[in-house]
């Protein structure tokens, strides 16, 4: 496991992220962060797709930005000295490694197209180890750990939410480099699967990682559909009191793309029924990106000190990202 790694974070002001923002495959819908005053978004450009159409998806991201002047693309730590300048920046996350096909040698190749945060698995076993659905977490595999070590090499973020518990706190002990949970929120308020024990949290952080928050409402109380705000300030003081702000950042998790087939993914086991309902609501008074100001504004009036309201916000995640994305 490595050790707990400070660094200072050289942009002349606060910034703020939303590190998991799968909302934005919508056409236009860039726009609502730049409403809620985000800096950097971090969009799932490639789930369950294979190399061949992962390839393709990342292709369409690339010409996109180039063709948008409202975004920009952000893989390096020079690109990151550009936010906050107007433009909303965008890194690209892979919430599955299929766009790999068990293949080591793709690994390089889209991290110089910009892939920079992968996440292991989502929610079913795969080649890399167990999801958090699977019934018999076997946990990380040989392909896993070869995988972490060239992700580790090329600096590409090791993302462990939708992973099983075992496989997680193996990723984290194999991981030479901070891991994340980039999008998940805390067991022991709502027992949900998608959530995650003390011992995860606490082991991430130990690693000098990450956890974020999701702002979905199926994983912030029993009857999601009347979460608000207030449950998701629960779950950000519970990780505040257990491993420190400088552990906690934002993953909201605003998504409901055009493309999912919500029924095709409960047929296939991708989600169950029980999952499904409710997962495309959010709390009543932080219902979408536009919304991050009343995020600050709440963690304020819990009475969260400034730089730490800054280092949730987005200043944790520039911090990590600088150091990692070599």
């Amino acid at each position: 496991m490595c050790p707990i790694v400070t660094v200072d974070t050289p942009q002349s002001r606060s910034v703020v992220v939303d590190g998991c923002a799968p909302l934005m495959s919508k056409p236009g819908a860039w726009r609502g962060w730049m409403v809620g005053g985000v800096d950097l978004a971090v969009p799932t450009v490639a789930t369950h797709e294979n190399p061949g159409e992962a390839l393709k998806r990342v292709g369409e991201w690339r010409r996109w930005m180039a063709e948008e002047d409202g975004v920009f693309h952000v893989a390096s730590p020079t690109d990151l000295d550009l936010l906050g300048r107007g433009r909303l920046g965008v890194a690209f996350h892979f919430q599955d490694t299929a766009p790999l096909g068990e293949n080591l040698n793709l690994v390089e190749a889209y991290r110089d197209l910009g892939v920079r945060m992968i996440q292991l698995t989502y929610n079913d076993r795969n080649a890399v180890g167990g999801g958090c659905m699977d019934l018999h977490d076997g946990g990380l595999t040989a392909f896993g750990r070869e995988l972490i070590g060239a992700m580790n090499q090329l600096g590409i973020v090791v993302d462990l939410s939708h992973g099983g518990d075992r496989t997680t706190l193996e990723a984290i002990e194999a991981s030479s480099a901070p891991a994340v949970f980039s999008h998940s929120n805390v067991r022991r308020l709502f027992n949900h699967p998608r959530n995650i024990t003390d011992r995860q949290i606490r082991a991430v952080a130990q690693g000098g990682g990450l956890v974020g928050v999701n702002a979905v409402a199926a994983f912030l109380r029993t009857d999601g559909k009347l979460s608000t705000l207030s449950d998701l300030l629960d779950h950000i003081d519970c990780l505040v009191e257990m491993i420190g702000a400088d552990h906690v950042c934002l993953g909201l998790d605003f998504w409901s793309g055009p493309e999912v087939d919500f029924e095709e993914w409960n047929r296939t086991g991708r989600w169950s029924s029980d999952d499904l309902s409710g997962f495309v609501d959010w709390p009543t008074d932080i219902s979408g990106p536009g919304h991050f100001p009343r995020l600050r504004e709440g963690l304020a009036s819990r009475g969260h000190s400034t730089e730490d309201i800054a280092a949730i916000m987005g200043d944790n995640w520039a911090r990590l990202f600088r150091r990692l994305w070599t």
